[in-house]
Order: C-alpha cells, then sequence, then structure tokens
C-alpha cells in the first residue's frame, strides 16, 4: 500500500442489501427483470428483460436505479458476474436471489462502486469469506 492511504470498510461507502420500497406499483405494470444469465462475466446486463409487477413482486430480490448487482454465489462470483443497474423501467428491478445488492451511499458514486466490485482484490476477499 501506499503511504498516507487509509483503508476503509466497504460497508462505509455501500449499504448492503439495503431495503426498496415498492409502494405504489399497480399489479399489472411492467418491472425489469434480471436473471443471473442475463449478466456476463465481464459485468454486463444483456438481455433486457421485463416481467410483470405481480409475476415477481415475491420470491425475487429487489433493487431500485443506480444499485449494484453482485453475484453471491461460486463460480459467479468468482468469474466476475454483476451488474450497474441503470436504465430500470420505472426505476425497480427484480432478479436472482443470487445477487447481493450494494447501494452507494452519499459518499459514494455508484459507479466508482461498480467498477471496484470487478476489482480481483474485492472478489478474492469476497471468496476468502464465502461459507456455506
Amino acid at each position: 500500500m501506499s503511504e498516507g492511504l487509509t483503508l476503509v470498510p466497504f460497508s462505509d461507502f455501500v449499504e448492503i442489501n439495503p431495503a426498496v420500497q415498492i409502494g405504489g406499483i399497480l399489479s399489472a405494470s411492467r418491472v425489469s427483470f434480471i436473471p443471473m444469465q442475463d449478466v456476463s462475466d465481464a459485468g454486463e446486463w444483456e438481455n433486457r428483460q421485463e416481467r410483470l409487477f405481480h409475476e415477481v413482486r415475491s420470491g425475487y430480490t429487489r433493487f431500485r436505479e443506480g444499485d449494484i448487482l453482485f453475484a453471491k454465489i461460486t463460480p459467479c462470483m468468482e468469474n466476475g458476474k454483476g451488474a450497474h443497474a441503470v436504465g430500470l423501467i420505472g426505476g425497480i428491478g427484480f432478479g436472482s436471489t443470487e445477487f447481493h445488492v450494494l447501494r452507494s451511499r452519499s459518499s459514494a458514486d455508484p459507479r466508482f462502486v461498480f467498477h471496484w466490485t470487478r476489482a480481483p482484490q474485492l472478489r478474492a476477499s469476497a471468496e476468502a469469506r464465502m461459507t456455506g
């Protein structure tokens, strides 16, 4: 490490699996849907799917515009699967339960957080802490 740099916990600049308020969405509304297979190892959201809200309101991971999706299963996490959830229909999305959701705190730019989740050092550290 370079002299003068201070290490801070990741949780100091992101919320991990934050709550997502979904009140006011009509049952027949279309929402963005991101299954694991639509996220590449390069961090791209490849196939922009939609679902009806009533089809995904329970049993899926919820996130909102700007959140970062980070694979929590092996080998997807080690391979780099994840995405920056931008361009969501109505600002809300649903997806695989195999994602952790990371939300930037006001002190951090979401693009920085997304790029940091792509770093091999972060993924190696996450892999070392995996259980189960």
